[in-house]
């Protein structure tokens, strides 16, 4: 039945590739509410995907935010059950101009796709979604019992999606939203960075002040906050480790004040992104870092925080029945066993399904170089079409003993 299985992926690898490039042509940017409609539109063509495959159970699940979308394929019920996490929300494109084609027109050169959410995640979804179908018209059912949700809003920490995320059980979890260690060499990911996400505001002065009249006689927000940051990077409690993967770090992804325009900003703004390691609790740092900015700001200037989302990291074990299957999954997929790597990332639910004791497989099939939050995001079909075979021979290697 798996031959079979690998032969229909096989005949339809052209389709499967040209859902990719179809899907991520949907600007589901979650972070931006000018997307919001794009989101439930990518949600949408999402169900009819899956209804397609001949899942059942397929619908949108309402949040407080964007929806899941979730659907089963039942193989009895003594058979292990597996659920099958991805996301369809996608990052911003960030500056038009650095890309070498428009983000959301999938464009393919040589072996490789470009365009945002090819990689992370939509190609990788993809992979399970192929092979589960694999199964479904060939033997008409699979060989363990699978549960697919597919969050809108991982990148943006999921915090609508957590509640029925928490209700969730299963035997396995399975995720590929990681990269492989080379193109044609597998990865499973071990850890996972966690992170706390927070806005910090400072405000001077009721209203911005000329620079010419007022420059040297008063405290100026924007200076306060980048020797606040300054000095809180260099702290030993943030500074990175040689292991990038397993060390703390301070990231300001965003920092504005002013217009630029002759005058002193009486507002200036950053965006942290923290990312800790597997042993760092998110609320210690969070807790750390609003005591700093309260002990170290000058009298003059007041300095607010806002938690914009946070996520404990993630650590598995090497062995087990999970890790053996994945092993000789990739082997008929790859024709490599998997390599072990910690990622420097963060996927919010891996640790939150590891600290009910949900086993969490992170098997993924983005390149090395995938270019994954940054321009030119691209997705090689090589390793898609390898991870289809991969992800069909997984879920016949789960069911043996």
């Amino acid at each position: 039945m798996l031959a079979r299985a690998l032969g229909y992926a096989a005949a339809n690898r052209r389709r499967f590739i040209d859902d990719v490039v179809r899907f991520a042509a949907i600007p589901s940017v979650s972070a931006d509410p000018g997307h919001r409609a794009d989101v439930h539109r990518a949600a949408t063509w999402l169900v009819r995907r899956l209804r397609r495959a001949g899942l059942s159970g397929v619908r949108a699940v309402r949040t407080g935010g964007h929806p899941l979308v979730v659907a089963r394929a039942d193989a009895g019920r003594h058979r292990p059950t597996v659920l099958v996490y991805g996301h369809y929300d996608v990052q911003p494109p960030g500056p038009l101009v650095e890309w070498h084609s428009p983000p959301f027109t999938p464009t393919l050169t040589g072996d490789l796709l470009y365009g945002r959410g090819v990689s992370d995640d939509k190609g990788q979804l993809l992979t399970h979604v192929a092979a589960v179908e694999s199964w479904l018209r060939t033997a008409g059912r699979p060989p363990v019992n699978v549960r697919y949700v597919f969050d809108g809003e991982e990148e943006i920490g999921s915090r609508s999606s957590m509640p029925f995320l928490d209700r969730m059980n299963a035997d396995l979890v399975v995720i590929s939203d990681t990269e492989m260690a080379a193109p044609d060499v597998p990865s499973l990911t071990i850890s996972l960075r966690g992170n706390v996400k927070l806005t910090a505001v400072a405000q001077g002065r009721a209203t911005d002040l000329h620079a010419g009249r007022f420059g040297g006689a008063v405290p100026q927000a924007a200076l306060e906050l980048s020797r606040l940051l300054a000095s809180l990077s260099d702290h030993p409690m943030l500074r990175p480790a040689r292991d990038f993967a397993s060390g703390p770090a301070l990231t300001v992804t965003s920092l504005r004040a002013g217009s630029g325009a002759g005058a002193i900003p009486a507002r200036a703004c950053a965006t942290l992104d923290i990312r800790i390691g597997p042993d760092q609790r998110p609320e210690q740092i969070e807790r750390f870092v609003r005591r700093f900015f309260r002990e170290r700001t000058c009298s003059d200037v007041r300095v607010g925080l806002r938690r914009n989302g946070s996520a404990a990291g993630f650590s598995s074990q090497t062995d087990g029945w999970a890790v053996a299957a994945a092993a000789r999954a990739c082997r008929r997929g790859f024709g490599h066993s998997p390599v072990l790597v910690r990622s420097g990332g963060s996927i919010p639910v891996a640790g939150r399904f590891a600290a009910r004791g949900i086993p969490v497989l992170l098997l993924g099939f983005g390149l090395p170089d995938s270019r994954m939050h940054a321009p030119d995001e691209r997705l090689s079909l090589h390793a898609f079409t390898r991870g289809v075979d991969t992800a069909t021979a997984l879920l016949h290697e789960l069911s043996q003993p």
